[in-house]
């Protein structure tokens, strides 16, 4: 099933040549121009429609405009508990195990009755196949279609594009036959490209104020008592934004045991901190934590809600999105405030060499914003002023966690230089301490690292400040993984490789010899 124009059917007979006995095709006029909330409201009516489902199973994310929100929030108006980037399936009459790849390692949970899982990974073919292929037009989804429906297309999306800006870096290309030769301009760059710390000054605020409340508030994920890097992001640009709105930078952690992670809000820029703490948040749960963002957001109502871009604020923002039916823009690069208080959200599209400027018309504001996309502050002695929240009767759980096995990957986000290994190198490279080590689609089907560390289109984004490519063969799919990143460097047995072309600095020879002395060098 899919929704889109006529020329969306080509997706269709690659499913037909996958196995799919049939296709549905949404396409009607009145579905145009829809976001995510619109979309998955659709699809949800479409799955009513064909009734006695099961099992939906998605992509977790489009790869053009590179969302990750319309399997949870589909789920959300299902009313169906969801899985996002699972990458193993078992079922056994109704009950189904998924295991749910994150930033941590593998989740397996256990649930039995209807529910929709977003695929980490899924087989591909260049082919494609006749078969049926089923159109629906809104008027096989409701009873009467009404003029400026809501519940379709433009009008029932509450965020609007306001602009398509080309913003295609521009890469030197300059080839090199030593590290030694390389090493100044590689310096250089990093020197011109270094991005300053966010500030503690809040700017003035813009504008008249817009509503009841005028705070900034960011969701901070944190592990082990530590609020993670791309928390501490936020909550530094949180400053600016609550600055131009007139109000508060508050931070939100849901959890058990939070004083350290309160703590360390307030030391990175957070003027308040709301805990919602309870034994059953001691673990990431996608029903029990969105019934406590549900919560908060519904009784406390943020004006602007800022969650970090990683596996689980993907999984938990679109969900709570779509409950509510609010609009969010998916993996920002950009944010910013207009004269009347809306959150202005720049996302990346088709690679990330495209960014969209988008608009909410609802409140609260929601985002996820990618890692690595601001600084934050420069840490401050502050003591928390803390406010504990409690979001109420606790739901009947679907989904049963059952297995955890760890594997981290959150140094991908953290670390100020990353190295991507490509299909080239038959061996994982050693690394010094603070280096994070990923690599293409091929090098991790290949087995040479952990799928969590798939870096790509496919896979995850990173933007450090400099990213060495090894081996890597510079197609599309692997540069839109790490095109937001300061510097490229590349390292190739072939100086006419595009991956030479698409970098800042290439450094032609053997990677053994090669990727050590570049390290060395910055």
């Amino acid at each position: 099933m899919t929704m889109g124009p006529p020329q969306a059917q080509a997706a269709l007979h690659t499913c037909l040549a996958l196995g799919a006995d049939r296709c549905v095709h949404l396409s009607d006029r009145v579905f145009a121009l829809a976001d995510t909330i619109g979309t998955s409201r659709t699809l949800a009516f479409a799955i009513e429609k064909e009734g006695d489902v099961d099992l939906v199973l998605c992509g977790r994310k489009t790869t053009d405009s590179e969302t990750w929100q319309v399997p949870p929030e589909t789920a959300a108006f299902l009313g169906w508990p969801h899985v996002t980037s699972v990458v193993e399936i078992e079922i056994d009459g109704t009950a189904i195990r998924a295991v749910r790849e994150t930033d941590d390692g593998l989740e397996t949970y256990e649930l039995a009755g209807s529910a929709v899982l977003s695929l980490a990974h899924a087989r591909d073919t260049d082919t494609d196949a006749d078969g049926r292929i089923d159109v629906w037009t809104a008027s096989d989804l409701v009873e009467e279609v009404r003029e400026n429906d809501k519940r379709f297309g433009q009008t029932g999306s509450p965020t609007r594009v306001l602009a398509v800006r080309d913003v295609t870096p521009e890469r030197g290309g300059d080839v090199f036959s030593s590290v030694e030769d390389a090493a100044p301009k590689l310096k250089a760059l990093l020197a011109e490209r270094r991005i300053g710390p966010s500030a503690w000054e809040k700017p003035e605020r813009l504008g008249e104020r817009p509503g009841k409340t005028y705070d900034c508030w960011t969701l901070v994920e944190h592990v082990d008592g530590r609020p993670i890097r791309p928390s501490f992001e936020l909550l530094g640009k949180g400053r600016e934004l609550a600055g131009k709105l007139g109000g508060e930078n508050v931070a939100l952690a849901l959890g058990h045991d939070l004083a350290g992670v309160a703590r360390e809000a307030a030391r990175h820029g957070a003027d308040r901190v709301v805990l919602v703490e309870h034994e059953r948040l001691a673990d990431y749960h996608p029903e029990l934590s969105s019934h406590a963002l549900r919560s908060v957001v519904e009784q406390l109502r943020p004006h602007v809600l800022l969650i970090p871009a990683t596996a689980n604020g993907r999984d938990l923002g679109p969900r709570v999105a779509g409950e509510l039916e609010l609009g969010m823009t998916g993996d920002c690069v950009g944010l910013g405030i207009d004269r009347g208080g809306r959150l202005i959200q720049t996302k990346p599209a088709y690679g990330g060499n495209i960014v969209s400027v988008i608009m909410g018309s609802t409140t609260p504001q929601l985002a996820t914003v990618r890692p690595r996309t601001f600084e934050p502050l420069e840490p401050r002695e502050v003591e928390p002023a803390v406010e504990r929240f409690d979001p109420g009767r606790w739901p009947d759980t679907r989904l049963r966690l059952s297995q955890l096995e760890p594997s981290s990957a959150r140094d991908l986000d953290e670390a100020d230089v990353v190295v991507c290994v490509g299909a080239e190198l038959d061996e994982v490279p050693q690394l010094p301490d603070g280096v994070a080590l990923g690599g293409t689609r091929e090098a991790c089907e290949r087995g040479l690292l952990p799928r969590n560390r798939q870096i790509g289109l496919l896979g995850r984004q990173v933007a450090p400040r400099l990213l060495v490519a090894v081996g890597v063969k510079g197609g599309f799919e692997e540069l839109t993984g790490f095109v937001k990143a300061n510097v490229i460097a590349a390292v190739t047995a072939d100086r006419d490789a595009p991956m030479a072309s698409a970098a800042d600095v290439a450094v032609a020879g053997d990677w053994r010899a090669v990727l050590p002395a570049l390290l060395d060098s910055i």
